[in-house]
């Protein structure tokens, strides 16, 4: 007798894979649980970057010296600014990177040509200090139909088993899944602090949050450049079912950190080989 196969699959999603021509095998999951480095926040050393020196003259007198830039860096200070925090951006790349690809060795170890409605959770690790979590989990199928090359890897999707079925039916591929995360740090300049304050005349009338606003964009930009980067490392067509989640957090001094994590599935024409330029798309095939 067959034993039972575990499925995310609904109901209606595993009529639709099954018509196509696919059977589930079973539940596949990949995770990793990564520690966050050491990284010092970019305020506090452009703060002290600003402290003036006192200098000892002749015959006991003293003079201040500024820093070269100085009254650049107060005037960012003033207006406000933003950095992508180079350590912490990396470690949740590579986070996703490796729970995807042991996702992938378990989608090949059930003899499966592709993982569908694949699901993810990312965040932090709660029972760790400065610890994140990425956790991939999907289903496996095999098919009477199609079979991967040796040299192929085993495509990963987020699109449902009805959306696949739609994929398939159309001509298309999925390839896998592509992806990029930033964070971000955003150093509030002094109208948004003042602005903050809740005694300040400021405060009481609208008013838009530049600095704030700027880095959002710029975390949103780099982290969908990186999954453009990746969709053409393997020749996608273009990219369905993206998905943007953010997590901001507060530091210091009404600063923001701001991650943006971007995932989608990366697609190409089954019988052709799929053009240079990638276009993004955001949802579709979603009921």
């Amino acid at each position: 007798m067959t034993p039972p196969f575990g499925s995310t699959l609904s109901a209606r999603g595993f009529l639709a894979v099954r018509d196509a021509g696919f059977r589930p095998l079973r539940q596949v999951q990949g995770t990793s649980i990564l520690s966050l480095g050491w990284q010092q926040l970019p305020n506090l050393k452009v703060r002290r970057s600003l402290q003036p020196t006192r200098l000892e003259g002749p015959w006991g007198s003293t003079g201040v010296y500024y820093p070269p830039g100085s009254l650049t860096v107060g005037q960012y200070l003033n207006e406000g600014g933003w950095t992508e925090l180079e350590q912490r951006t990396a470690a949740y790349n590579d986070a996703r990177t490796q729970a995807l690809a042991r996702l992938r060795d378990a989608a090949r170890d059930a003899g499966a040509v592709a993982v569908v409605d694949l699901r993810i959770r990312r965040g932090r690790f709660e029972p760790a200090m400065r610890a994140i979590e990425f956790t991939a989990l999907g289903t496996a199928i095999e098919s009477t139909r199609f079979e991967l090359d040796g040299y192929e890897e085993i495509p990963l999707t987020s699109l449902s088993g009805t959306d696949f079925w739609k994929l398939v039916v159309s001509g298309y591929w999925p390839l896998g899944a592509v992806g990029g995360t930033s964070v971000v740090y955003v150093i509030a300049g002094y109208r948004t602090r003042y602005a903050r304050f809740r005694f300040s005349r400021r405060s009481l009338r609208n008013q838009e949050y530049e600095d704030y606003t700027q880095g959002l964009v710029e975390a949103r930009k780099r982290a969908l450049g990186r999954l453009r980067r990746e969709a053409q490392a393997v020749g996608a067509a273009g990219v369905l079912g993206i998905q943007l989640t953010r997590e901001r957090r507060e530091s210091r001094e009404d600063d923001l950190i701001v991650t943006i994590d971007a995932l989608g599935t990366a697609i190409a024409p089954i019988e052709q080989g799929a053009p240079r330029d990638v276009y993004f798309a955001l949802g579709l095939g979603k009921p």
